[in-house]
């Protein structure tokens, strides 16, 4: 799956084991846990390598971005494919 885009649904997959994990729920307040996000945003780096700025960024909004934004971080030509996403 390297450098191929996931549909968003596949992206947040992992988080969503147990229980759905809402879309546009901070980061730092998901059910799933800091130390859950950080191991999985390992894997999401891992086969789809993001570089550093969006790395700070996603730790700089830990306490506001949501698992939509950081697909728009990591993906930033996808962000329209989101429903409701806004249109540039």
């Amino acid at each position: 799956m390297t450098g191929q885009r996931p549909s968003f649904d596949e992206f947040v997959a992992p988080l969503r084991a147990d229980a759905p994990a809402p879309d546009r729920m901070p980061l730092a307040e998901l059910p799933v846990g800091d130390y859950a996000l950080v191991t999985w945003l390992d894997d999401v780096h891992a086969h789809n390598p993001f570089d550093v700025a969006v790395e700070a960024e996603i730790v700089a909004r830990w306490d506001t971005a949501s698992l939509r934004d950081v697909y728009a971080l990591v993906f930033p030509d996808a962000d329209t494919d989101l429903p409701g996403a806004p249109s540039s």
